[in-house]
């Protein structure tokens, strides 16, 4: 005997293959919803703001960061070797122009020498700092391995207050090459624990070490293998390893030392990476040191080039 299903039967066993049907159309929707594609401008500069500033705010920088800011319009600034003098007018500067979405929650410092001696800086802190055009939300502060002088190395991150998977950095490695390898590798892990727990992380600064050299080979990706930079081990992009003008290895950051770094360039030392399994387009240019500085507005601002890169990422 041949025996039908009852209607209730029936209703039940098409609303089973409804809800089947949209469960499956929302899975994709939620996977898409979790990773997120977001592209990031970075500006990165050692502006010297000792070396040639003493510290000073009226002698020309202050005006060179925020026209180049105003002009390049990044979502992350990075600065080295900069003055909390100089760090005070650059909050003014940014505040007045309009830059940071929130203007009493988007920068931070980090003394590598203290307040205090009025031979450094003009007696102001001497250190590494960030600016956000977003709120940011939890900070770190790391002080990398001590080469023994008495300038102290340091890491600072800054997790976007929004999306808090997004930690933007920055960090000036000890320019004595037996700790360089230290503390890259520290600075390395702790990027390494941020991606390990979900996050994305960028990273700018004066490495004092350049692409082709041995304390960068963990850093790069394998993929990176050129005359110009090979036998690399990590699982990062360096955002000028693209550049054809010197394929593996980019454009010079410094001017001083023509032959010092690859393809007959300048040193390059100054450098933006992030995560290669989080990157999905990237590039970087850094720009000629301007001669607007000084008493007379005729003299370098620094002895390092302006990075400017664009990063591409997933988020999530």
């Amino acid at each position: 005997m041949v025996t039908f299903p009852r209607a209730a039967d029936r209703l039940l066993a098409v609303v089973a293959l409804v809800a089947a049907a949209l469960l499956v159309s929302l899975v994709p929707a939620q996977r898409a919803a979790a990773s997120t594609t977001v592209s990031y401008r970075i500006w990165h500069w050692n502006i010297a703001g000792h070396a040639y500033h003493l510290g000073s705010t009226t002698d020309g920088i202050i005006e060179a960061m925020r026209g180049s800011i105003s002009y390049r319009d990044p979502d992350f600034v990075s600065v080295n070797e900069m003055c909390h003098s100089q760090y005070d007018a650059m909050i003014d500067q940014l505040q007045n122009m309009g830059w940071p979405q929130d203007p009493l929650n988007f920068a931070r410092f980090e003394p590598m020498l203290p307040a205090g001696d009025p031979t450094i800086c003009a007696g102001t802190a001497y250190g590494i700092a960030l600016f956000s055009r977003f709120p940011l939300g939890t900070t770190d502060r790391y002080t990398l391995p001590s080469d023994g002088q008495p300038k102290a190395r340091k890491l600072l991150c800054a997790a976007v207050k929004a999306t808090p998977q997004v930690r933007f950095c920055t960090t000036h490695i000890t320019t004595v090459q037996s700790y360089q390898q230290s503390q890259l590798d520290y600075v390395r892990g702790v990027l390494d624990g941020y991606r390990a727990a979900g996050g994305t992380v960028l990273i700018a600064g004066d490495f004092n070490v350049q692409p082709h050299e041995t304390p960068l080979d963990p850093w790069y990706v394998p993929a990176v293998d050129t005359v110009n930079n090979g036998n690399n081990s990590g699982a990062y992009h360096e955002l000028d390893d693209q550049d054809p003008i010197c394929p593996g290895w980019g454009e010079e950051t410094t001017e001083n030392d023509v032959g010092g770094g690859a393809c007959g360039q300048a040193r390059k030392v100054d450098m933006v990476f992030t995560g290669a399994d989080r990157l999905i387009s990237y590039w970087e240019d850094p720009q000629p040191i301007g001669s607007i500085c000084g008493a007379h507005r005729d003299l370098p601002c620094s002895d390092h080039r302006i990075v400017d890169a664009d990063a591409t990422v997933t988020v999530g």
